[in-house]
Protein backbone atom coordinates (compact mmCIF):
# COMPACT_ATOMS: atom_id res chain seq x y z
CA UNK A 1 0.00 0.00 0.00
CA UNK A 2 1.20 3.54 -0.64
CA UNK A 3 -0.43 6.81 0.01
CA UNK A 4 -0.40 10.06 -1.56
CA UNK A 5 -1.58 13.21 0.65
CA UNK A 6 -3.55 14.75 -2.87
CA UNK A 7 -3.19 14.44 -6.31
CA UNK A 8 -0.75 17.02 -6.93
CA UNK A 9 1.91 14.18 -4.95
CA UNK A 10 0.71 11.85 -7.48
CA UNK A 11 1.94 14.07 -10.31
CA UNK A 12 5.17 14.51 -8.86
CA UNK A 13 5.80 10.98 -8.95
CA UNK A 14 4.41 10.37 -12.16
CA UNK A 15 6.55 13.17 -13.79
CA UNK A 16 9.55 12.15 -11.91
CA UNK A 17 12.32 13.04 -14.66
CA UNK A 18 15.81 11.06 -14.30
CA UNK A 19 17.43 13.96 -12.68
CA UNK A 20 21.06 12.36 -12.83
CA UNK A 21 21.99 11.41 -16.31
CA UNK A 22 24.21 8.44 -17.47
CA UNK A 23 27.03 10.58 -17.39
CA UNK A 24 26.64 11.47 -13.91
CA UNK A 25 25.91 8.05 -12.69
CA UNK A 26 29.47 7.14 -14.68
CA UNK A 27 31.06 9.81 -12.91
CA UNK A 28 30.13 9.02 -9.58
CA UNK A 29 30.24 4.82 -10.14
CA UNK A 30 33.81 6.02 -10.48
CA UNK A 31 34.25 8.04 -7.74
CA UNK A 32 33.11 5.30 -5.78
CA UNK A 33 35.25 2.85 -7.04
CA UNK A 34 38.72 4.90 -7.04
CA UNK A 35 38.02 6.16 -3.18
CA UNK A 36 36.93 2.86 -1.82
CA UNK A 37 40.03 1.19 -3.60
CA UNK A 38 37.82 -1.35 -6.05
CA UNK A 39 39.27 -2.68 -9.42
CA UNK A 40 38.63 -0.42 -11.54
CA UNK A 41 37.01 -3.61 -14.38
CA UNK A 42 34.11 -3.57 -12.11
CA UNK A 43 33.54 -0.37 -13.26
CA UNK A 44 31.41 -0.70 -16.48
CA UNK A 45 29.67 -4.03 -15.53
CA UNK A 46 28.31 -2.12 -11.86
CA UNK A 47 27.33 1.01 -13.85
CA UNK A 48 25.38 -1.06 -16.65
CA UNK A 49 23.54 -2.63 -13.89
CA UNK A 50 22.22 0.44 -12.47
CA UNK A 51 21.24 2.58 -16.11
CA UNK A 52 19.93 -0.01 -18.30
CA UNK A 53 16.69 -0.21 -19.07
CA UNK A 54 14.78 -2.10 -15.81
CA UNK A 55 11.65 -2.90 -18.06
CA UNK A 56 12.46 -6.95 -18.14
CA UNK A 57 14.55 -7.04 -15.21
CA UNK A 58 14.77 -6.42 -11.22
CA UNK A 59 17.60 -3.82 -11.38
CA UNK A 60 18.40 -3.84 -7.58
CA UNK A 61 19.18 -7.63 -7.84
CA UNK A 62 21.46 -7.56 -10.34
CA UNK A 63 23.38 -4.06 -8.69
CA UNK A 64 23.16 -6.23 -5.31
CA UNK A 65 24.37 -9.86 -7.74
CA UNK A 66 27.55 -8.00 -9.39
CA UNK A 67 28.55 -6.52 -6.34
CA UNK A 68 28.33 -9.71 -3.82
CA UNK A 69 30.47 -11.76 -7.22
CA UNK A 70 32.94 -8.92 -6.60
CA UNK A 71 32.97 -9.34 -2.74
CA UNK A 72 31.87 -5.68 -2.59
CA UNK A 73 30.75 -4.58 1.02
CA UNK A 74 27.11 -3.49 1.65
CA UNK A 75 27.92 -0.31 2.08
CA UNK A 76 29.34 0.63 -0.77
CA UNK A 77 26.52 -1.20 -2.79
CA UNK A 78 24.19 1.05 -0.63
CA UNK A 79 25.80 3.61 -2.46
CA UNK A 80 25.26 2.09 -5.77
CA UNK A 81 21.58 1.24 -5.01
CA UNK A 82 21.12 5.46 -4.12
CA UNK A 83 22.38 5.77 -7.52
CA UNK A 84 19.67 3.89 -8.89
CA UNK A 85 17.01 5.73 -7.15
CA UNK A 86 18.29 9.10 -7.96
CA UNK A 87 18.13 7.88 -11.74
CA UNK A 88 14.87 6.79 -11.46
CA UNK A 89 13.28 7.63 -8.50
CA UNK A 90 11.69 6.29 -5.35
CA UNK A 91 7.60 5.71 -6.79
CA UNK A 92 9.49 3.64 -10.19
CA UNK A 93 11.19 1.70 -7.50
CA UNK A 94 8.89 1.13 -5.54
CA UNK A 95 6.33 -0.09 -8.66
CA UNK A 96 9.22 -2.63 -9.94
CA UNK A 97 10.06 -3.82 -6.42
CA UNK A 98 6.18 -4.82 -6.02
CA UNK A 99 6.45 -6.13 -9.99
CA UNK A 100 9.34 -8.31 -9.12
CA UNK A 101 8.02 -9.79 -5.65
CA UNK A 102 4.68 -10.68 -6.95
CA UNK A 103 2.97 -8.10 -5.01
CA UNK A 104 -0.25 -6.52 -5.86
CA UNK A 105 0.59 -2.84 -5.02
CA UNK A 106 -2.48 -0.47 -4.08
CA UNK A 107 -1.29 3.33 -4.78
CA UNK A 108 -4.30 4.88 -2.86
CA UNK A 109 -4.89 8.75 -3.52
CA UNK A 110 -6.83 10.97 -1.23
CA UNK A 111 -8.34 14.19 -2.77
CA UNK A 112 -11.00 16.66 -2.19
CA UNK A 113 -11.53 16.86 -5.87
CA UNK A 114 -14.55 14.39 -5.88
CA UNK A 115 -12.44 11.73 -7.70
CA UNK A 116 -13.16 8.26 -7.27
CA UNK A 117 -11.29 6.52 -9.57
CA UNK A 118 -9.37 6.93 -12.90
CA UNK A 119 -12.07 7.84 -15.41
CA UNK A 120 -12.97 10.67 -13.25
CA UNK A 121 -9.20 11.86 -13.81
CA UNK A 122 -9.90 12.21 -17.27
CA UNK A 123 -12.20 15.35 -15.98
CA UNK A 124 -10.24 16.36 -13.30
CA UNK A 125 -8.72 20.16 -13.66
CA UNK A 126 -5.61 20.72 -12.75
CA UNK A 127 -5.52 24.23 -10.72
CA UNK A 128 -2.20 24.82 -11.46
CA UNK A 129 -3.51 26.01 -14.91
CA UNK A 130 -5.40 28.83 -13.96
CA UNK A 131 -2.63 30.52 -12.21
CA UNK A 132 -1.62 33.58 -14.06
CA UNK A 133 1.36 35.92 -13.85
CA UNK A 134 1.87 38.86 -15.24
CA UNK A 135 4.23 38.70 -19.01
CA UNK A 136 6.14 41.04 -20.49
CA UNK A 137 3.99 42.25 -23.00
CA UNK A 138 2.43 45.35 -21.92
CA UNK A 139 -1.53 45.89 -23.06
CA UNK A 140 -2.01 49.52 -21.50
CA UNK A 141 -1.96 51.29 -18.25
CA UNK A 142 -4.06 51.73 -14.94
CA UNK A 143 -6.06 54.52 -13.89
CA UNK A 144 -3.22 55.29 -11.49
CA UNK A 145 -0.75 55.44 -14.75
CA UNK A 146 1.16 52.10 -13.67
CA UNK A 147 1.95 49.71 -17.04
CA UNK A 148 -0.92 47.01 -17.48
CA UNK A 149 0.78 43.55 -18.39
CA UNK A 150 -1.10 40.43 -20.35
CA UNK A 151 -1.59 37.57 -17.92
CA UNK A 152 -0.81 34.07 -19.02
CA UNK A 153 -0.38 31.27 -16.90
CA UNK A 154 2.32 30.46 -14.97
CA UNK A 155 2.41 26.92 -15.52
CA UNK A 156 1.15 26.08 -19.02
CA UNK A 157 2.80 22.92 -19.27
CA UNK A 158 0.74 21.52 -15.96
CA UNK A 159 -0.61 17.82 -15.99
CA UNK A 160 -3.51 17.62 -17.76
CA UNK A 161 -6.47 15.34 -16.15
CA UNK A 162 -6.20 13.41 -19.26
CA UNK A 163 -2.41 13.30 -19.42
CA UNK A 164 -2.96 11.86 -15.86
CA UNK A 165 -5.61 8.90 -16.47
CA UNK A 166 -3.70 7.74 -19.40
CA UNK A 167 -0.26 7.76 -17.09
CA UNK A 168 -2.38 5.68 -14.41
CA UNK A 169 -3.47 3.03 -17.09
CA UNK A 170 -0.65 2.59 -18.45
CA UNK A 171 1.43 1.64 -15.11
CA UNK A 172 -1.48 -0.32 -14.30
CA UNK A 173 -0.87 -2.48 -17.02
CA UNK A 174 3.06 -2.28 -17.47
CA UNK A 175 3.46 -2.73 -13.29
CA UNK A 176 0.25 -4.86 -12.27
CA UNK A 177 -0.43 -1.81 -9.62
CA UNK A 178 -3.91 -0.53 -8.86
CA UNK A 179 -4.54 3.24 -8.23
CA UNK A 180 -7.37 3.88 -5.77
CA UNK A 181 -8.70 7.38 -5.02
CA UNK A 182 -10.87 8.43 -2.40
CA UNK A 183 -11.64 11.31 0.64
CA UNK A 184 -9.18 12.09 3.14
CA UNK A 185 -11.64 11.16 5.68
CA UNK A 186 -12.41 7.67 3.96
CA UNK A 187 -8.50 6.62 3.69
CA UNK A 188 -8.65 4.85 7.23
CA UNK A 189 -11.18 2.82 6.74
CA UNK A 190 -10.36 2.00 2.72
CA UNK A 191 -7.09 0.97 3.98
CA UNK A 192 -8.02 -1.54 6.13
CA UNK A 193 -10.71 -2.77 3.78
CA UNK A 194 -7.86 -3.67 0.93
CA UNK A 195 -5.93 -5.38 4.01
CA UNK A 196 -9.17 -7.04 5.01
CA UNK A 197 -9.63 -5.84 8.72
CA UNK A 198 -12.26 -5.56 10.28
CA UNK A 199 -13.33 -2.02 11.10
CA UNK A 200 -13.57 -1.71 15.36
CA UNK A 201 -17.11 -0.49 16.78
Amino acid sequence: MDTKKDIAELILDIQFRKRVSKKEVETAVLEIIEKEHIPLIYADEIFHAICDDDTDRFAEKDINDVCYNYGIPESIIDRFQALYVKRHGFFHRGLKRAQNSGIRLYILVENEDRVTCINDLFHWHNPRLDILVNSNQMIGFWKNGKPRYKKVQKYPYAATGEWLAKACLTMELKYGCKFLFCKPEESGAKILELLGVDKIG
